[in-house]
């Protein structure tokens, strides 16, 4: 009988299947991967999406990504939109680069770009932008989590990407 296989998607991203000390180092942390993937699920791809969709989700994930120039992640994310039934609808948003003619998307895609690039600067005007754009409370709640949840992402596949390529 094998064990099951503890890869996740850092893991996967870094292609770590190759380098066994590093693997074993993530191991020492077994319940931060454990958490950290869990979060993954939570963030991407949710039981209920509600008013985020996988697409809009992966999308988003991704112009985070880029942001950060994490070709991994970017590439892992693009990968998630193209097997989303609406995400050739919103490849175009996982560039950074571009925008959107939705009142709405373009308030979400501010905010991310904002929370993304320059933490500090966030306030509350633009906490209500997002109202304005007619996000609700949980919509805001959802957005700050996979902000959140992608930024440390990037940090975590970064400092193991500097560990693995030194």
């Amino acid at each position: 009988m094998t064990s099951p296989s503890t890869n996740d998607v850092i893991d996967t991203v870094l292609g770590l299947d190759r380098f066994p000390d590093l693997q074993a180092l993530r191991e020492q942390r077994a319940k931060l991967k454990h958490l950290s993937q869990t979060s993954y699920q939570a963030a991407l791809r949710p039981a209920e999406p509600r008013n985020f969709s996988y697409a809009l989700r992966a999308a988003l994930a991704a112009r985070m990504a880029a942001l950060w120039n994490s070709q991994e992640l970017a590439a892992h994310f693009r990968a998630l939109l193209e097997r989303e039934e609406e995400g050739s609808g919103l490849a175009s948003i996982a560039d950074p680069g571009n925008g959107t003619e939705d009142p709405r998307l373009q308030a979400i895609l501010a905010h991310v770009d904002l929370v993304t690039l320059s933490p500090k600067e966030a306030t509350r005007a633009h906490i209500e932008k997002l109202l304005a754009a007619g996000l609700d409370d949980r919509d805001i709640v959802t957005l700050a989590g996979l902000i959140a949840f992608v930024n440390y992402q990037v940090l975590v596949v970064a400092g193991l990407k500097m560990l693995r390529d030194n």
